[in-house]
């Protein structure tokens, strides 16, 4: 397994090879679980130097306003549970009215490449707190459904028969609209990212932030939050002190 992982880091970026390292946990950890091994021998795997990845960007708390202020209702709601409640756009593309909550999202489902399918990891089926903002988008966009029964879906094709699809809602719909912000390079990665970040800003325990967002805290940790300048200034700062 481990030179499985080293041939992959040759390819791959980090991000890549450390999501196989999880997985090949996970799936060693199930077969424990179950006896049908007596140890994980994927817990001594290592990621080695990889192909340097792409830049990890998050968008700043002036970005995501002026994103707020330009997208439609729909776009917006949707844009709000990436960058605030931290959920993956096949999750709230696959939610019907009936996983809404007074102060919650029920997470039961997702849209993968064009098919309905289960939530991605055993952790990725949870409840999502939702914030007041997207609350009270959600009630309004909830009054404008044309069907509101338990089972319809949330973001509905024109068809109403099927649930809207990502590159529908992020290429066609608010990916344009971001251009013309000069924000053309944010996407749902970095939604997440951003709310991973924010929330490690803003003093929330990576448990916390792990549950939300549907993941280990180590992936949480190493592959979404990311420490700006201002945050390496302020602890040299404190060091130095």
């Amino acid at each position: 397994m481990q030179d499985l992982s080293d041939a992959k880091a040759q390819m791959f970026s980090a991000s890549v090879v450390n999501h196989l390292r999880f997985h090949l946990r996970d799936i060693f950890n199930l077969a424990v679980s179950e006896r049908a091994i007596d140890f994980n021998p994927a817990l001594a795997l290592y990621t080695q130097r990889c192909k340097p990845g792409r830049e990890k960007l998050v968008m700043t708390a002036a970005e995501i306003r002026c994103s707020l202020g330009l997208l439609p209702l729909r776009e917006r709601l949707t844009f709000r549970m990436g960058v605030f409640e931290g959920m993956r756009p096949g999750e709230i593309l696959g939610l019907q009215v009936q996983d809404v909550r007074e102060h919650s999202i029920l997470v039961r489902r997702r849209v993968y490449r064009g098919n309905i399918d289960s939530p991605k990891t055993a952790r990725s089926k949870r409840e999502v707190g939702l914030t007041e903002g997207t609350e009270s988008l959600l009630r309004e966009w909830h009054g404008l459904l044309p069907n509101r029964e338990g089972t319809a879906w949330l973001f509905p094709s024109e068809t109403g028969k099927t649930p809207l699809g990502r590159d529908n809602v992020w290429r066609r719909n608010i990916q344009p609209v971001l251009k013309g912000a000069k924000l053309g390079w944010a996407s749902f990665q970095v939604l997440r990212r951003t709310y991973a970040t924010l929330g490690w800003q803003a003093g929330v325990d990576a448990k916390t932030r792990a549950g939300q967002m549907g993941h280990h805290v180590d992936v949480s940790e190493n592959e979404y939050a990311v420490t700006n300048l201002a945050q390496k200034s302020r602890l040299a700062e404190n060091l130095r002190r």
